[in-house]
């Protein structure tokens, strides 16, 4: 008896938790007719706003990869003062509010600063720009892959690194053609939830590139304005892109993922 309650208690709660994630979704395919969706995307200026929100995430992706990786790497196989510190420091975008991680970036990339000064020496413009959104995306999203990344660099047998080691491989034949190969799943995985908070990042992304459309608008400041202007279709269509973009990367990583480990059984 005891057991059957158990059992209810628990489909019960993952019932109700079901729930709060499907009925919002499908509110969102329910509330506008579908012709009427469809014809929403023969606007340039939503157009524009995908164009930009894929190329900056992807952008995005590319420099967290060069960058993320290698500190993912550092931190899962070195041990040195102030380790914890900056792992808490590039953990800190995740739990960060985007506005303040926007106002904080704003602050420092604007004209005002001394760093905001020399990029526009420079000729880098990044505040109001498309580069202002990849810096604001990479700021909120990097975190991410990094975790990921170490977690499949700290799975690697610590055997397997010594034996590359004895047969005289140095480090970076090691890293290039040992530790990436066995930890490509967890950089998969990483690049993924990158991507996706990349995509449907808006606090920190509004707050240094602005709503310019047809410049800086993304896919989640379109959703925003037009919902506040009364264009609810608009921004419904968008935002039902945006959830069947997230939907589609998750569901092709976890059927990759579990090919593999299919195939390694």
């Amino acid at each position: 008896m005891k057991r059957l309650i158990f059992d209810v208690a628990i489909s019960c709660a993952a019932g109700i938790f079901t729930c709060l994630i499907v009925l919002p979704i499908v509110a969102l395919f329910t509330v506008t007719p579908f012709r009427e969706l469809i014809g929403q995307f023969k606007s340039p200026l939503i157009w524009s706003s995908i164009l930009v929100s894929l190329e900056t995430s992807l952008a995005v992706v590319f420099l967290a990869l060069g960058l993320g990786v290698p500190m993912a790497y550092l931190l899962a196989t070195t041990q040195f003062r102030g380790k914890e510190v900056l792992d808490t420091l590039i953990d800190l975008p995740i739990v960060l509010p985007p506005l303040v991680a926007g106002l904080a970036l704003l602050i420092l990339l604007g004209g005002n600063s001394p760093a905001g000064n020399f990029l526009t020496r420079h000729g880098l413009e990044l505040v109001f720009s498309k580069k202002g959104i990849i810096m604001a995306q990479l700021f909120v999203s990097a975190p991410f892959l990094i975790k990921s990344s170490r977690q499949a660099f700290e799975s690697i047998s610590e055997n397997i690194m010594k034996a590359s080691s004895t047969l005289g491989a140095s480090k970076f034949y090691t890293f290039k053609n040992v530790s990436l190969p066995l930890a490509k799943n967890g950089i998969y995985a990483g690049m993924v939830m990158t991507w996706a908070r990349a995509l449907g990042e808006f606090g920190a992304t509004s707050m240094v590139a602005g709503c310019i459309p047809f410049k800086t608008q993304t896919m989640t400041i379109a959703i925003y304005m037009n919902a506040m202007s009364g264009k609810l279709s608009s921004s419904i269509a968008v935002a039902l892109l945006l959830t069947l973009f997230s939907f589609t990367s998750l569901l092709i990583f976890k059927s990759r993922a579990k090919g593999q480990m299919m195939r390694v059984r």
